[in-house]
Order: structure tokens, then sequence, then C-alpha cells
């Protein structure tokens, strides 16, 4: 690869690179997983917000999230989805809603482990 010393070139790539990005960001990105087929939605701050479990059921796989609390007992359905993604985002809209002014049922949300 050839370096080119002159400043207009380095100004081009930042303009190319710019132009072609996608700032998208999805709720999946918020999920760790552990154990395997169990993902723990996670807060920017480390706090946990929902537990996503994978199932299968007749042959066929699917999604089971649930608020987050210490206890499966104090866990709150949130829904059964058939992708990773839906399950995921609708985990992440209900830890949205209750942050917001209609002020939902708050969540669980542990403070972040250390």
């Amino acid at each position: 690869m050839v370096v080119n010393g002159d400043p207009q070139d380095g100004l081009d790539a930042a303009h190319r690179a710019r132009a072609g990005y996608r700032g998208e960001w999805h709720p999946l990105l918020a999920a760790v997983e552990g154990p395997v087929g169990t993902w723990t939605m996670t807060a920017p701050d480390g706090g946990r917000y929902a537990v996503i479990r994978m199932l299968r059921i007749g042959g066929e796989t699917g999604y089971r999230a649930v608020t987050w609390a210490e206890r499966s007992p104090d866990r709150q359905l949130i829904g059964y989805y058939r992708p990773l993604r839906a399950a995921a985002a609708a985990a992440h809209r209900r830890y949205l809603a209750g942050h917001g002014p209609r002020g939902l049922p708050a969540v669980g949300h542990a403070p972040a482990r250390r």
C-alpha cells in the first residue's frame, strides 16, 4: 500500500467513511450471552434489565423474554418471539418504557456486577 503525504487524501478518506457509515444500533447489541441459549440484556451502566431464553418446542426454535430479577418467580413475562432480534427489541422497548413519561411499571434493573 502506498502512503501519500497529501492531507487531502486523509480528508477524502474521512468523507468516504462518513458517507458510508450507517449508525444503526440494535438492542441485540445489549444482549450478553451465557450460559448457552440465554442472553441477559444489559444497560449502559452494566445493570441487567431482561433475560431471553431460547426454547425448542415441537422442533421449532423461539425465544422467551422476561424482565430481569434475581429470583425467577419475580420476573415478568414480556413475550414469546420467533427471531432473537424481535425478543431483544421487545425487551429493550419494555426497559425504555419504564424510563418514559407514561411510567409503565419499572422492570427489574440490577446494579452492575463487580
